[in-house]
């Protein structure tokens, strides 16, 4: 999916609502949204600390992961479940 296609799929659903994903690997999990927040981050300097770029990524949160991103690019279709 692109990020245009994930904002428009989930612009409707309440975070916290229970979602079905279907990753590009066939992996079907079910998640709770997060944030509506998919944007991506750009390379970050701190001295000498350095934090990478972050792709494009729905913010989640399930199971023994507690909240975490789900990449755009592995995700196939979703639906709202709850």
């Amino acid at each position: 999916m692109t990020q245009e296609e994930v904002d428009k799929a989930i612009s409707e659903i309440p975070v916290g609502s229970k979602l079905q994903l279907i990753k590009s690997n066939g992996d079907i999990i079910e998640v709770v949204l997060a944030s509506h927040d998919t944007s991506a981050s750009e390379k970050q300097e701190y001295g000498s600390v350095v934090v990478p770029a972050l792709p494009s990524a729905l913010i989640v949160q399930g199971g023994r992961w507690g909240t975490y991103r789900l990449e755009i690019q592995d995700i196939i279709k979703i639906a709202r479940i709850g």
